[in-house]
């Protein structure tokens, strides 16, 4: 039986929305020698280069940003930079609904978090991404409001309001300071239907992420995964635990 590997990105193989440690990505491109790995993250493609490099990337079978709403796979063409060219395999969209950026908005105004820096909700394929802190926050303000959520479980509380005020949609804690939102059944676990349905009986599927706890952004997928008998979900809670996670018999 093959192996296939997915794994998640912020919290998993970098710090949220960092690039990866120099000395792990050597490793862990020694270690993609000759396996099939995926990437399965919320941000975006462009995202995911500058976090991860392109060395990395180009090792990848497929890369799956944006909650899997949108799927990227290598054309086997190399451009003049000596890289490959990327296919979108397939995209999904999202409409948000009418009142949506008007909660968001209103939620932001209301928070007791004071540090709000812009761009609070950011649009990206197949998905909604939303901070109270903003995109527009530095590394230093981002870890404020990662320790203060931790406190006082603010995410928690916006995603239980909201999923109650939009039931089409679905709400999860995402990163260190962000909720994903995006139409139900369009999560992380969409690529097991989408891409994986006919290999997954014949090759065991190891998934790192590190928020797969409920309402984490990776639970779907290790839903999916545990319920299926050549699944393996393992949980981590940073890059590091996945360096040591690589050095194990599942993945040699």
């Amino acid at each position: 039986m093959s192996n296939i590997y997915l794994f998640d990105v912020d919290g998993t193989l970098t710090e949220a929305k960092s690039k990866i440690d120099s000395m792990f990505e050597k490793d862990f491109r020694e270690w993609l020698v000759g396996k099939e790995a995926y990437v399965v993250s919320g941000g975006s493609f462009v995202r995911l280069i500058d976090q991860l490099g392109l060395a990395i990337i180009e090792m990848m079978s497929g890369i799956f940003p944006c909650m899997g709403n949108i799927f990227y796979q290598k054309r086997g063409q190399i451009n003049e930079r000596g890289y490959s060219e990327w296919d979108t395999i397939y995209e999904n969209k999202f409409v948000p609904p009418k009142n949506l950026k008007r909660s968001l908005n209103s939620i932001v105004a209301k928070s007791e978090f004071l540090i709000k820096t812009g761009n609070h909700h950011e649009e990206r394929p197949g998905m909604m991404n939303f901070s109270i802190v903003g995109c527009n926050a530095d590394k230093t303000q981002r870890k404020h409001y990662e320790d203060w959520d931790a406190e006082n479980q603010e995410r928690k509380e916006i995603v239980q309001n909201l999923r109650k005020k939009y039931p089409k949609l679905d709400f999860v804690i995402g990163g260190a300071v962000s909720i994903d939102i995006y139409n139900k059944g369009a999560d992380k676990s969409q690529i097991m239907e989408r891409y994986f349905k006919d290999t997954q009986e014949h090759s065991q599927i190891h998934f790192v992420g590190d928020r797969i706890p409920f309402p984490g952004n990776d639970h779907s997928l290790g839903q999916a995964l545990r319920q299926h008998p050549n699944g393996a979900v393992y949980e981590v809670q940073s890059w590091r635990d996945t360096e040591q996670l690589l050095k194990t018999d599942a993945f040699a």
